[in-house]
Formats: structure tokens, C-alpha cells, sequence
């Protein structure tokens, strides 16, 4: 019995020391696959140049350089916002250090040409990088199916200034409802990464959708009663892009 409480002791301990005091920190003491998203400004472009530029990242010279960095699964979006072009890259990383994360995409020989195109977001500059790594706020495993995504997508919006710290703490304590529904609606991989542009806070969320209707689990979504609660309260946080209907636009893919 002695024995018994004292492995018990031990091995509370031992996780003691493996996690951190928060959910994002205990993610990342874990070991687990993180999920990264950069962002940068686009300069001005001839024709195709960007795209020419982005689809070499998926090319088969590209693939030895990334594996060897860990980096994976990658694909890429971009917005208009006040006559300008942010892009971001999303992939997954298995690197040591996630904070490292942009450091490595940009020690790729085909990342290093595709920042010619690009203008550092500030706060990235401060870093070292063209890209910034965005802050990842919120993640939702979903989905276990295994494979390939039956489509990727990306969404934007803005989070209002004086609702910053009620939107985070909501996805600090995300309902147990919606985590289900996620899985129920076969999506996977849900992230939502937050920078600032200027003086606005921007949110990007980006998801695997891994079923074979989109049309019926997404109409499920819709009316879902813990759904439909919980964007109550995350809607008066946020503030819809100009010309956009709802809260959220569509980003345009890229790669």
C-alpha cells in the first residue's frame, strides 16, 4: 500500500513537471503536432508572379527541404484589406522549438525566393523574419478520420478592441458541446491564429473538413442549439471585413 501511494506521488509529480499552467503551454509541453500560420503583406506584382512563386512550395525539390525542418501539409490563402494583399502559410510542424516554426519555412530554398515578393510584417522584423508567426489561440483536434482532407479552408475576420479579452477567454474555455458538434460535423484540425494589422486585430481560422457532405454537416452546424449559443457570444466580439455578408469572409486559396 506504502508503495502504491508513493508511485502515485511520483508520478503526479512527474507530470508536475511535463505541463504548463495554462492550455496553450500544456499543448506545447506536450510533444504533440503543432499547427503554424504566417503572415505577410504582398508587395506589388506582375500577372502571376506570387502564385508562380507559392506553387513552388508544393513542388518535389521543395519536399526534401521541408521534411528535413519537419514541416508539413502545407497550403496558403490570401485577403484584400484597404488595397492591400496579406498571404499566409499554413502547415503543420514537428520541429523541436515552435517558436522556430517561420525561421525554418524561411530556410527553405523556395521560401527564401518567395519573400522577394513579400513585405515583413512589423512585429516579424523584430524577429528576424519576413513572416510573422501568428499567436495561436484556440485548437480543436475534431475529427479522428484518418487520410488525406476532403478540402482545406481558411476564414477572416476582425476581433473588436474592447472585446479582445472576453474572445480569448472564451477559447481558453471552449464549451464541450462545440468541441462535439466539430467532431459530428467532420471537420479536423481546427486552428485560430490572431495578429494585429496596424491597430486591428485580425482572426484567421483555418480547417480540415474530412466528411463526404459538406452541404448536410454543414447545415447541421448551422442549427446545432450549442452552436447557435455559442455564436451569440463569440459574434459580439467580432466585426465583419467592409462588403462582407456575416461575420466571416472566405480567404482565397492559394495552394
Amino acid at each position: 500500500m506504502i508503495i502504491n501511494r508513493i508511485s502515485v506521488v511520483v508520478l503526479f509529480a512527474s507530470v508536475l513537471t511535463v505541463f504548463g499552467f495554462s492550455p496553450y503551454e500544456e499543448y506545447l509541453q506536450s510533444g504533440r503536432q503543432t499547427h503554424v500560420a504566417l503572415l505577410a503583406k504582398v508587395k506589388t506584382v506582375k500577372g502571376t508572379e506570387l502564385q508562380n512563386a507559392l506553387n513552388t512550395l508544393k513542388a518535389k525539390k521543395a519536399a526534401k527541404g521541408f521534411r528535413k525542418v519537419k514541416i508539413s501539409e502545407i497550403s496558403s490563402y490570401s485577403f484584400e484589406y484597404k488595397s492591400n494583399t496579406w498571404v499566409m502559410v499554413y502547415f503543420d510542424y514537428d520541429g523541436d522549438g515552435y517558436l522556430k516554426a517561420a525561421e525554418a519555412f524561411e530556410s527553405v530554398s523556395q521560401a527564401k525566393v518567395l519573400t522577394k515578393f513579400l513585405t515583413a510584417h512589423p512585429r516579424a522584423k523584430r524577429y528576424g523574419t519576413t513572416w510573422l508567426q501568428m499567436e495561436w489561440i484556440c485548437y480543436i483536434a475534431g475529427s479522428q478520420k484518418k487520410g488525406p482532407a476532403t478540402s482545406k479552408f481558411a476564414m477572416v475576420t476582425k476581433i473588436k478592441p474592447e472585446k479582445e479579452k472576453e474572445y480569448r477567454l472564451l477559447h481558453q474555455t471552449v464549451w464541450p458541446g462545440v468541441v462535439d458538434q466539430m467532431v459530428r460535423g467532420n471537420n479536423r484540425d481546427f486552428s485560430i491564429f490572431i495578429a494585429e494589422i496596424g491597430d486591428e486585430i485580425f482572426e484567421i481560422f483555418h480547417l480540415d473538413y474530412v466528411g463526404d457532405d459538406a452541404e448536410k454537416d454543414g447545415k447541421m452546424n448551422q442549427v446545432d442549439p450549442f452552436n447557435i449559443r455559442w455564436w451569440k457570444h463569440t459574434d459580439a466580439c467580432q466585426t465583419p471585413l467592409p462588403g462582407v455578408d456575416g461575420i466571416w469572409k472566405m480567404m482565397d486559396k492559394k495552394l
